[in-house]
């Protein structure tokens, strides 16, 4: 049993030896996609956090590289630090290494000008406009170091000309880039460079937005294609944060992207499982045996059923499964796991933590969280079939307010009896039917209390 997942391993021959979750068809359409496009361009990957962005982007990042495209790839979360998102750009292309000699050199010569360059330029938003007239100087190296020396000088010169003056200097970066990129194709590669910016939406505001304004301005490049990983709405929230909420961030971000791809949501059942076989619950499940064969299968699907009524991401999905993982380390092999009623509480946990505490602490009953279920978008259905008669049956039976808890059977008991058909009595019968369900087998007395004290010491230690 794993209480920690590593990385999804990604095998550069093989980039979807792992994939589980079908994602390899989302992936060869944007391998078609991308090798279709002559750049400058750029492609927004767009799905909400936690959803599994960033495997897809390696996936598509070790595919193209098979087909010897020159990939590039940072996490943009990682460098936010930077004040100028023009050196964490530069510094990630300068860092690729050509096998063939002749062309590697020509690269590195045209790169060692454009470093030069944003040098130049990130100094500059440095030191405000000191000497700024220098961007336009044939021998940069020396008239860096001057500008570095000189942060205290008076601006020189005319503000049109240095205006002018730098307007060349990033003009002959953009060439620069350019000529490097051409190297590729003499080096043996496809002729496109292909950009991954990667948790672009989880950065400061500032560096979100400059790092767009960056690409739009300065790579705007032949053969050139940025891929961002992003989730549109935070970045939007950027945006609005940086120019206020009057701004119509949507239509603002547009300027900057060229198309968007909203990736598809995995098969969540099918998540649920794998992330079972991950954490290597199969053993663990398999050893239980008798009445306790069906627990795996009990909380796959009511995991996954409640997961998605209250919108789990992925990521969130991973963190109850290890507290699962700890749930189960204290439950011995021979003792009732109550699976449902631990997916019901790991979800709770996770999305409504104030309703978990109030049904551990006996502060609500099961109408509360049925009442919670219910608000859910699909919720009504959900708590209407036979799958929310099972976890209303549970919420009583673990009740910890003895005293609710035996008002409520002895109601149900009194509503079932009666001769009319209407939905009240119906659901009344399907619960003291299931009542028999519940406490049957050598079962402990149920108890929330119990399970959930698991549970908030598995989420303690993950937090």
């Amino acid at each position: 049993m794993k209480y920690r997942l590593p990385d999804l391993e990604i095998p550069p021959d093989n980039p979807f030896q792992h994939d589980a979750l079908e994602r390899k068809p989302v992936v060869e359409f944007l391998t078609g996609l991308i090798s279709r496009l002559a750049g400058p361009f750029v492609l927004a990957l767009d799905s909400p956090w936690g959803t599994g962005k960033t495997t897809v982007v390696r996936m598509l990042q070790a595919e193209l590289k098979r087909q010897e495209f020159q990939c590039v790839y940072f996490n943009a979360w990682q460098v936010d630090y930077v004040a100028d998102a023009l050196v964490a750009l530069v510094s990630s292309i300068d860092e690729i290494r050509l096998a063939d000699k002749s062309a590697s050199t020509k690269f590195r010569s045209h790169m060692k000008t454009a470093r030069k360059i944003t040098t130049a330029v990130a100094k500059r938003g440095v030191i405000g406009v000191a000497k700024a007239a220098t961007l336009g100087a044939l021998d940069l190296e020396k008239e860096v170091e001057a500008i570095a020396a000189d942060v205290a000088g008076a601006v020189s010169g005319d503000v049109v000309d240095m205006f002018q003056k730098e307007k060349e200097a990033l003009r002959k970066f953009r060439g620069e880039l350019e000529k490097a990129v051409d190297q590729l194709k003499a080096a043996g590669k496809k002729d496109k460079l292909i950009f991954f910016i990667d948790e672009l939406d989880r950065c400061r505001p500032t560096f979100a937005i400059e790092m767009l304004e960056r690409i739009k301005h300065l790579f705007d490049v032949p053969n050139i294609i940025f891929v961002l990983s992003v989730d549109k709405g935070q970045l939007e929230a950027s945006t609005a944060a940086i120019y206020g909420q009057q701004i119509d961030a949507r239509e603002y971000l547009r300027r900057f992207i060229d198309l968007e791809y909203g990736i598809p949501v995995a098969q969540t059942k099918r998540f649920t499982q794998v992330l079972l076989t991950r954490f290597e619950l199969d053993e663990v499940f398999a050893g239980r045996t008798g009445e306790l064969q069906y627990e795996k299968r009990n909380f796959v699907d009511f995991f996954t059923m409640l997961a998605d009524a209250v919108g789990l991401s992925l990521r969130a999905r991973e963190r109850c499964v290890t507290q699962l993982c700890v749930v189960m380390d204290q439950t011995p092999p021979n003792h009732y796991l109550e699976p449902i009623l631990v997916a019901l509480l790991v979800v709770l946990r996770s999305k409504k933590p104030s309703l978990f505490f109030d049904l551990c602490n006996g502060a609500a009953g099961a109408e509360t969280a049925m009442e919670y279920l219910r608000s859910l978008p699909g919720g009504a259905k959900l708590v209407a079939d036979r799958s929310g008669v099972v976890i209303e049956s549970y919420l009583i039976a673990g009740d910890p307010d003895r005293d609710r808890r035996d008002v409520k059977y002895k109601t149900l008991q009194e509503q079932a009896k009666s001769e009319d058909a209407s939905p009240g009595t119906l659901r009344a019968r399907e619960l003291v039917e299931m009542r028999q369900h519940v406490f049957s087998g050598f079962r402990d007395p149920m108890s929330l209390v119990h399970v959930a004290k698991k549970i908030d010491l598995a989420a303690s230690v993950r937090d």
